[in-house]
């Protein structure tokens, strides 16, 4: 009996050792401050729960959804963008709901990447761009983001035969996990590069309500990316709807539409009754948008000034809900994760864990109350400590 190759030969799990960490430490009773996963811990807005609750009882919503998504739900992801980004999109033929974002980013590699093929993906990345490329036979090539570029890629520095070869291009503003945005420039820089070598762009957008300063742009707002792009969203960050699995694809109807298809051979869609909690997220009040990120931006002031004060060298979020904390002088990242673990009991993620190119960073969250937020600033407060 053997597992099929593909299994077989994905990297080793690197977070695997820090689970068994936490594992130990809990075991010896230490009080974890998790700020390792990217979850809100806030509640889904109360008018969305309702409008699952009422859509659940009704019978019409128990049976297969649309594999493309309901119209209604739709209509109010193509709404929203022309109200948050002036984006027109025929809902019919421009939009398909997915069951997560993170679905959706997995199964658009089977759409549109032949085995051979050769992707360009972030380094560091969501994971998931490189593994399902890998899944369906492509090949990738890693674009190191860097910090005194502001973490955006230089495509002006990928060789001309990866170019040539390059059938998608990866990108995700604001950025997980450097929290980085992009400017509209890099953006037109983007649209010429997948003009003049005919590259697919695919962007992540899931952290776009997320920010504490000039709203990020979508890339489907730069002229000609219509004709190259397709973009991903999700409800999940936006109303603290990560475990409800609902979100979309937006752009060029022929990727859409190769999307849907493969999601036709592959899911039956999402449950009725989350969509239309989806579309109360969209359609219903904002307010709850801003008092999240007013939350946030607390919580990003009291992390990263504390972190600061006490010595580290962080890069500040602009936005999403990640900051990067730069390792102390002769500590690799996971050593780093290892200390914070044992010696603060504050779970951090090593940046390596999104790819190579994160060497040198740790990812903090702002998932947790302020006051647990304080705590972890004076814990590793003693382990700035012990570098100076």
């Amino acid at each position: 009996m053997r597992v099929a190759a593909r299994i077989a030969e994905l990297p080793p799990y690197l977070f695997a050792r820090i689970d068994e960490l936490k594992a130990e430490a809990r075991a010896k009773g230490a009080d974890l401050i998790e700020l390792g996963i990217g979850d809100p811990d806030l509640p889904t807005p109360a008018h969305v729960v309702a409008a699952l609750e009422k859509a659940a009882r009704d019978p019409r919503h128990h049976q297969y959804p649309s594999y493309v998504g309901m119209e209604a739900f739709r209509r109010a992801a193509a709404a929203f963008y022309g109200r948050r980004f002036g984006v027109s999109l025929d809902a019919a033929r421009e939009v398909v709901a997915l069951i997560g974002s993170k679905e959706g980013i997995a199964h658009f590699p089977m759409a549109v990447v032949d085995p051979g093929d050769l992707v360009l993906v972030p380094d560091p990345g969501y994971p998931v761009y490189e593994t399902w490329t890998r899944f369906v036979g492509g090949e990738v090539h890693k674009m190191p983001l860097r910090r005194d570029r502001g973490f955006l890629p230089d495509l002006a520095a990928i060789p001309t035969d990866v170019a040539r070869r390059a059938r998608v291009l990866w990108i995700n503003y604001p950025n997980n996990p450097t929290a980085a945005l992009a400017t509209e420039a890099f953006y037109g820089d983007v649209v010429a590069f997948a003009r003049a070598h005919d590259i697919i762009v695919a962007s992540d957008l899931a952290y776009s309500e997320i920010y504490f300063g000039e709203p990020p742009r979508s890339f489907l707002e730069t002229p000609g990316a219509m004709d190259v792009g397709i973009e991903f969203h999700s409800l999940s960050k936006t109303y603290n709807m990560t475990g409800w699995r609902v979100g979309w694809a937006a752009g060029n109807a022929m990727l859409v539409g190769a999307l849907g298809k493969v999601k036709t051979h592959t899911d039956s869609g999402c449950f009725e009754a989350i969509q239309l909690a989806g579309v109360a997220a969209l359609e219903g009040p904002q307010d709850v948008v801003a008092d999240l990120r007013a939350t946030y931006r607390a919580r990003r002031d009291v992390l990263c000034g504390g972190l600061r004060e006490v010595g580290f060298d962080i890069v500040e979020p602009k936005a999403a809900f990640y900051t990067l904390v730069a390792c102390p002088a002769g500590l690799s990242s996971l050593d780093f994760t290892a200390r914070l673990l044992a010696e603060a009991h504050v779970v951090a993620t090593p940046a390596t864990g999104f790819g190579a190119a994160g060497e040198g960073f740790v990812r903090l969250t702002l998932c947790a109350p302020e006051v647990r937020l304080v705590e972890a600033v004076r814990r590793m407060a003693k382990v700035a400590a012990a570098f100076r």
